[in-house]
């Protein structure tokens, strides 16, 4: 969802610490006044809002709003991260690709969707079709990574075929070119010399 408020309006290293800061249970009252403070947020206040500074009003909106979003944003960015750290470990020894390590996190979604009670604001059923969905995209992520491995081999299988074909042609090249030399263009022998020479009476 994009936000319009003063603080959504903010630079995002800005909001980061906000948000850091909601998340440690910091007064209100600090935080505004903190925020105020900050060269950058005068300047878009002057510029956007007719030089308001935020409010705690406006703290409280986007306690309500941007920081639950960051606060579930979080909480999703750790799940990936625990998924990611446990799939990275089984799929070690197996070698597995980021799209193996991707199915393994996925199954791990599922099982957890799947032990999920259907109480509350979950939504499981909710949550297995949007699972269903992303298994059909990891489907795709999978054979395109086998088509791309699949033309990497055959392209690999080419470039050898290539350079075998040119070093058996220029090894043709070189024995019709040896075939085709004039024989007085070939370098005397020893022997040779030493026959002419005796011929001329040299020695």
């Amino acid at each position: 969802m994009t936000r319009h408020g003063k603080i959504a309006r903010l630079p995002h290293p800005i909001r980061e610490l906000i948000n850091r800061r909601l998340q440690n249970s910091d007064e209100g009252k600090e935080i505004v006044e903190w925020v105020n403070s900050l060269p950058e947020v005068r300047a878009i206040m002057d510029a956007e809002f007719a030089s308001q500074p935020v409010s705690e009003m406006n703290l409280s909106n986007w306690r309500l709003g941007g920081f639950r979003d960051w606060e579930a944003q979080q909480e999703a960015l750790a799940a990936v991260r625990q998924f990611g750290a446990d799939a990275d470990e089984i799929s070690q020894a197996a070698g597995g690709q980021l799209a193996d390590q991707l199915a393994l996190c996925l199954m791990a979604r599922i099982a957890v969707a799947l032990q999920q009670p259907a109480s509350g604001g979950d939504d499981p059923a909710g949550e297995l079709q949007r699972l269903r969905q992303l298994c059909g995209d990891l489907v795709a992520l999978r054979k395109g990574d086998h088509n791309a491995l699949r033309l990497q081999i055959e392209r690999e299988k080419m470039e050898l075929e290539l350079k075998k074909g040119a070093a058996e042609e220029a090894a043709r090249q070189r024995e019709i070119e040896e075939a085709n030399k004039d024989p007085r263009d070939k370098a005397p022998t020893r022997e040779m010399l030493e026959y002419i020479a005796k011929e001329l009476h040299l020695y």
